[in-house]
């Protein structure tokens, strides 16, 4: 049984409404997800979780020196607030705004194409940084994206702000010598949560695999590729398992505010951590439906999955891109603890992160052509008589996951102890 895309199709629409991690919204979403599963006769839990969260973000960027301009912004979520007027400083261009670059910036608002992560962030506190501008990507527009809560809950606030790439071209060509900065938002902890609910294994339930989506948006928006589109994907593959269970068990999971951080899944794992031994895969869904876009596995196993990929994608004849790799998402968490996964995405729609991330550029066709493939390869795996795949990492894309992680600023275990 195929995936119903006309079906999933319409619960997309319905879900592709701003539903940013912790928000009243967030909770309505996880309600819809939950109701779908009950329809069909399955018993979903809803597992909460405290967060992090904030709301009515605003961000003003205004040029003094050696001439004047006002350029359009938006707050950095969760990086503070600016006193009322706003901070005035020179500005410093800082490129990437990794810590080689940030050099001589007491007393300034730096200028960068990205955050810097963990490192960048703390080295811009001790500094001496008093707010930073962030330039977006080439086309993108604004970004509404956020902090995450384990750097200013490490290093403190640093009140920031998104301009277009454009913008951020033009302050730099024209010189831009003094800004004032502004930002203000709410920020306060809240409840997050996850939707699970399991399809027990006919002959091997003691075998778990994980089949994962992230439901949140960022701040205000429709997050139709990224990701309702990988949660209503996960959701047809739900109903074909609950008619036709598999040999293994089959734990769902909708991810809770995945774009503060991965919450979500960081809270899963230690949750439910005495079961992580029984999980021997996860597949992610995150991003999906781009009628113009490319289909991409990001393998965090053993080359074994890899080369089954490959084959199964020239089966199918889709164009799978299928390469060893970590991916930004809920796979992280899981993959610290040893549980080896894939994660499939079709990219190329309306820049995600932004207000093009709606469902103009979707549709059901799409939708089904990388939902049967995920079907396909999940149902093989659950069914194989012996599992197909050794429950292992490659040391290079360990390595790489501890990079992520300490990037983000999370205090990994063993250096907890130190």
């Amino acid at each position: 049984m195929p995936i119903h895309g006309d079906r999933a199709m319409e619960f997309l629409k319905k879900l592709s409404f701003p539903r940013l991690g912790g928000s009243e919204a967030e909770k309505k979403a996880a309600e819809m997800i939950a109701a779908e599963l009950r329809e069909v006769g399955l018993d979903p839990r809803i597992e909460e979780f405290e967060v992090w969260s904030f709301a009515n973000p605003v961000a003003k960027v205004q040029v003094l020196e050696p001439y004047t301009a006002d350029i359009e912004a938006s707050a950095l979520g969760l990086s503070g607030c600016t006193p009322p007027e706003g901070i005035e400083a020179p500005l410093k261009y800082i490129e990437t705004g990794t810590v080689e670059f940030i050099n001589d910036v007491e007393g300034c608002i730096t200028l960068a194409t990205g955050n810097g992560g963990a490192k960048g962030y703390e080295r811009s506190k001790k500094k001496g940084v008093l707010g930073r501008i962030l330039i977006g990507r080439q086309g993108a527009g604004l970004f509404n994206l956020a902090v995450n809560s384990f750097q200013f809950e490490r290093f403190g606030k640093l009140p920031s702000a998104w301009i277009r790439y454009e913008d951020g071209l033009d302050l730099i060509r024209k010189g831009a010598a003094k800004v004032r900065l502004f930002v203000s938002q709410d920020e306060f902890k809240t409840m997050s949560r996850n939707v699970v609910v399991d399809i027990p294994g006919t002959s091997e339930p003691e075998e778990i695999i994980l089949v994962g989506a992230h439901f949140d948006s960022v701040y205000d928006i429709d997050g139709a590729h990224d990701n309702a589109a990988g949660s209503v994907t996960i959701l047809e593959m739900a109903r074909h398992f609950r008619a036709h269970p598999a040999k293994r068990t089959l734990r769902f999971v909708w991810f809770g505010t995945e774009e503060l951080g991965l919450k979500g899944s960081w809270a899963y794992i230690e949750k439910h951590a005495e079961e992580l031994k029984k999980h021997v895969f996860m597949v992610n869904v995150d991003v999906a439906g781009s009628i113009i876009g490319t289909n991409n596995a990001s393998v965090m196993a053993s080359d074994k999955v890899l080369n089954y990929l490959d084959v199964m994608g020239k089966e199918y004849g889709i164009g799978l891109n299928a390469r060893s790799s970590i991916y930004s998402g809920d796979c992280i968490p899981l993959g610290h603890k040893g549980v080896p996964s894939v994660t499939f995405a079709r990219g190329g729609g309306g820049p995600i992160h932004t207000k093009a991330d709606t469902v103009h550029d979707i549709d059901a066709k799409h939708l089904a052509m990388l939902g049967d493939f995920v079907l396909d390869f999940t149902s093989r795996m659950s069914n194989a008589v012996s599992f197909p795949f050794p429950r292992e990492i490659p040391e290079s894309i360990k390595k790489q996951t501890r990079e992520y992680i300490e990037n983000a600023g999370k205090v990994l275990e063993d250096n907890a102890k130190k």
